[in-house]
């Protein structure tokens, strides 16, 4: 029933968006999924399935971005909008840690070797994803 969900969200995204920008979207987390399948059979020596490599990018994403919205929500509600020192530190190891849950989640390793794998697969999708950008300008 995800699936549908899924496909329908696409299917929107691709009627409300220009072609080149629904392609180039399409193409972008084809290569992030990919980095996250590669990276997770280096790491942990499993081997998952695209689809599981898909989920475990989706679930890193909301997870992140639940985490923002609580920390702009706290944010917001407590006045405190200039953070810096330990709570900020505090703030990027919770995001790491949302981030890296989504990986455990997905894929079903450890946490250790899900943070490898969101370590890596962050830096390889960065790396792609500069490239083509700077491949584009040309």
């Amino acid at each position: 029933m995800h699936y549908l969900l899924f496909i329908g969200a696409l299917l929107f995204f691709a009627f409300i968006a220009p072609l080149k920008l629904a392609v180039t979207a399409c193409a972008l987390v084809l290569i992030v999924t990919v980095a996250v399948k590669v990276s997770a059979q280096v790491v942990a020596g499993t081997s998952p399935t695209l689809g599981e490599s898909f989920k475990s990018v989706f679930y890193a994403s909301l997870l992140v971005a639940l985490a923002l919205m609580a920390f702009m929500s706290f944010s917001s509600g407590t006045g405190i909008h200039h953070i810096e020192g330990w709570p900020a530190v505090a703030v990027l190891a919770g995001l790491f840690v949302a981030y890296t849950l989504g990986f455990q989640i997905g894929i079903g390793t450890s946490f250790g070797a899900s943070a490898v794998i969101a370590l890596i697969s962050t830096l390889v999708s960065g790396a792609i994803l500069w490239s083509v950008k700077n491949l584009a300008s040309f």
